[in-house]
Parts: C-alpha cells; sequence; structure tokens
C-alpha cells in the first residue's frame, strides 16, 4: 500500500510551489520598470560596444587598420 502512495505522491506536484490564485499580481511602480529599461538600454549598449570590439579585433588579425 505504501508503494501505491509513493506512486501516486511522485506524479502530483507540491502545493508550495504554486502561488495562490486569491493574491493579485503586483503592478511594477513607475521606479521599477524605469530601472528596467535603464538596465536593458545599458545591456544593449553595452552588447554592441562588444560587437564592435570583436569585429576591430577581427580587422586587427587579418591585418586590416582603418584610422578613426
Amino acid at each position: 500500500m505504501r508503494l501505491l502512495e509513493r506512486l501516486w505522491r511522485r506524479g502530483t506536484r507540491p502545493r508550495a510551489r504554486t502561488r495562490p490564485s486569491r493574491e493579485p499580481r503586483r503592478v511594477p511602480t513607475f521606479r521599477e520598470m524605469h530601472a528596467r529599461m535603464r538596465t536593458e538600454r545599458a545591456e544593449a549598449t553595452l552588447m554592441a560596444t562588444e560587437a564592435k570590439i570583436h569585429q576591430e579585433a577581427a580587422r586587427y588579425r587579418r591585418g586590416i587598420r582603418r584610422s578613426g
């Protein structure tokens, strides 16, 4: 009987992980949204800078150097 109970429990998800449905979703504040936008903008700038660095390094490896 205990074997069946263990098998049955294994298939179910624990209730502690699920969020109670009566709790409403919290809307982010303006400050949180602004911080998220700043972070995304900074990450985009960083990725663009990294791409430029890699392109320049590839040009140096190939021996093509440009001024400016």
